[in-house]
């Protein structure tokens, strides 16, 4: 989140609210350090759409990325091993 005084904020407001529609920024506006108001989206910026290859795609890297994952979660945990290592 980012603090702007009052005239910066009516010097730069174009930019400042291009800032909150594409990026989802929340900016608070300051007078004298004090908060008096807050820049915010209404609705926050939507990610791309993918097409349904690239999702597949997708969930499989995850499944690559992960795999070790899964075989490490169906072990079972021995936890008087564990407390004897450290």
């Amino acid at each position: 989140m980012r603090e702007v005084g009052v005239l910066e904020a009516k010097t730069h407001l174009s930019s400042l609210l291009a800032a909150v529609e594409r990026e989802g920024e929340i900016i608070t506006i300051t007078r004298n350090g004090r908060p008096i108001a807050t820049l915010r989206p209404t609705r926050w910026p939507s990610r791309p759409r993918l097409s349904g290859e690239e999702l597949v795609a997708q969930a499989t890297a995850l499944r690559e990325r992960y795999s070790d994952l899964e075989a490490e979660a169906a072990e079972p945990l021995d936890l008087r091993s564990a407390m004897e290592r450290d």
